[in-house]
């Protein structure tokens, strides 16, 4: 139903003839805008920075785990008495302990990480996506659009909610062209995402 009234009210603006109509592929301006990919550059580079951190953390927690190993097979020796053998497991008690303890921590660190990671990616994308729209506003003022849809937009029922448009009212490229105007040569930093508490 909203597909239909969508598409006669489309009809009638053409009927008029008066109004300007453009469209744009909103997924590829996103896709190809210059700070689209330093931003991915950027969230790459944080991405490596906590595995090498996890990567290090892991590596304490497998050097207890060596330790424990050893603890249990000195534990298990048939020579040792009773009392030195309530000793030991008692240290490999607590090393295990030690190991469990690390590993939460860990995977909650972990998870403060990708949680600051994300909502940073969610902030930093939405901003290249609200720098797209304003110039797809200034370059609708400066040409004279009345309209321009996005074509790349889906409906509820997964298909696009503008089916067809000439090639000629395709506003694409020239946006393309205006949004990568500044690409500057060199990197860019951005502050690192902070985990929460």
């Amino acid at each position: 139903m909203t597909l239909g009234l969508f598409s006669l009210s489309l009809s009638a603006l053409a009927q008029e003839g008066s109004d300007k109509i453009g469209s744009i592929d909103m997924n590829k301006l996103v896709k190809d805008f210059y700070k689209t990919a330093e931003t991915s550059k950027i969230f790459r580079k944080y991405e490596e920075d906590i595995k090498k951190q996890n990567d290090v953390r892991l590596e304490g927690i497998k050097a207890l785990v060596e330790e424990a190993k050893k603890l249990q097979k000195q534990g298990e020796e048939p020579a040792l008495d009773r009392e030195k053998k309530n000793e030991i497991f008692q240290q490999l008690s607590r090393k295990q302990q030690e190991v469990q303890g690390l590993d939460r921590e860990r995977v909650a660190w972990l998870q403060r990480k990708q949680a600051a990671l994300n909502e940073k990616a969610k902030i930093d994308y939405g901003k290249v996506r609200l720098e797209i729209v304003e110039k797809v506003r200034e370059y609708g003022d400066a040409e004279g659009y009345d309209f321009i849809f996005d074509r790349s937009g889906l409906s509820g029922a997964g298909v696009a909610i503008l089916s067809y448009s000439k090639d000629a009212t395709d506003l694409t490229p020239a946006l393309l062209a205006a949004i990568n105007q500044g690409a500057p040569q060199t990197d860019s930093t951005e502050e690192e995402p902070k985990e929460s508490e």
